[in-house]
């Protein structure tokens, strides 16, 4: 039977990665914004890895006219205050700071599955036509653009999902890529690449020649590449929706049990206790009950009466006392006599 140290413990080293992954975050935002090329320099020769090239590549891009640091500092500082929070209420017991944990990993939790799941995922699989439209308006008024998230994103999605446009290679036509490239029908990511990442077409002649020997990608839709890939693959997704609502379960729950001041188990068994509708008893009519008004005994109070007695010597002199109710007569003599002694 484990107790409340359990609970406080996983709370506690859960937030406290949390925290260093939001601090490091943050740190690498704010390197980036300083100089970038310096960031580059001493990461790669630390770690000599390409990633570094990737990460600053990233945090330099832009998403429409905000640059993704202004998106990603606020975010990392709100995960920190939220670890914050957690190790404050997991280590000191401090219930407003696991209060306002459950509130902030709530809030954060349901954005992302609304931004992530929903707006994204669903209402592809569910060929939503408004999310069609805005996928076509991105390609409008933001594809092209140099250090562009969302010319990232559609360059991504062409390249590995072998398709052009959210409908077509119309799409392309009076965007601002195409008044910038008037000699090109679509980008070279809408052909099929010998190698993606130097892209490469099969036939060179892909983003300029309409000819019919022409091996590209310009009529297949990503729209309907992503919501194949999706159907596809929807077992999984359900599977990570799951994972992430038990993590998020776990924590909350860790969270409440600190609150409570109990086990993991009793805090829940208590509670569903507590809504759990409870029925009347039953008394066995053979048994004679203990709570019955028959088997209690009630003592009455003594009654107030008040006895004068007249002296045959004096008349004048009287004297007054209660007697005992539940006193025998003899007591009475008693008492009397003793009064005239």
């Amino acid at each position: 039977m484990h107790t409340i140290g359990l609970p406080r413990t996983c709370l506690g080293f859960t937030n406290i990665l949390f925290f260093l992954f939001g601090v490091v975050t943050c740190a690498v935002c704010v390197w980036c914004v300083i100089n970038t090329d310096f960031f580059r320099e001493v990461n790669y020769t630390v770690t000599k890895s390409s990633l570094v090239s990737t990460i600053a590549n990233f945090v330099n891009l832009k998403l429409w006219f905000t640059p993704m640091t202004s998106i990603l500092i606020p975010i990392a500082i709100l995960t920190v205050l939220t670890s914050c929070c957690g190790i404050l209420g997991a280590g000191c017991k401090m219930k407003c700071a696991i209060k306002s944990y459950i509130f902030l990993v709530t809030v954060l939790s349901s954005t992302a599955f609304w931004l992530f799941f929903i707006s994204c995922m669903y209402n592809i699989y569910t060929n939503n036509e408004k999310t069609r439209v805005f996928m076509q308006s991105t390609i409008k008024t933001n594809y092209g653009k140099e250090n562009d998230l969302i010319t990232q994103t559609w360059n991504y999605i062409m390249i590995n999902y072998e398709c052009c446009g959210a409908v077509d290679y119309t799409d392309f036509i009076d965007s601002k890529w195409h008044q910038a490239n008037l000699d090109k029908l679509y980008p070279v990511q809408c052909c099929k690449l010998i190698n993606k990442a130097s892209l490469v077409p099969i036939s060179p002649e892909c983003p300029t020649s309409h000819s019919p020997d022409v091996q590209t990608n310009k009529n297949r839709s990503c729209f309907k590449a992503l919501r194949d890939s999706i159907a596809a693959t929807k077992g999984k997704i359900f599977f990570y929706i799951i994972l992430l609502a038990l993590g998020y379960t776990i924590l909350v729950l860790f969270a409440y049990c600190i609150i409570r001041g109990e086990p993991l188990i009793g805090a829940v068994a208590g509670n569903l206790s507590a809504l759990l509708p409870k029925r009347p008893e039953k008394l066995d009519p053979g048994i004679p009950s203990n709570s019955s008004l028959d088997n209690m005994l009630f003592v009455a109070d003594p009654p107030k009466k008040v006895v004068r007695v007249v002296s045959a010597v004096n008349p004048l002199q009287t004297y007054k006392f209660t007697p005992d109710a539940y006193a025998r007569d003899a007591m009475y003599t008693h008492n009397i006599k003793s009064q005239f002694k």
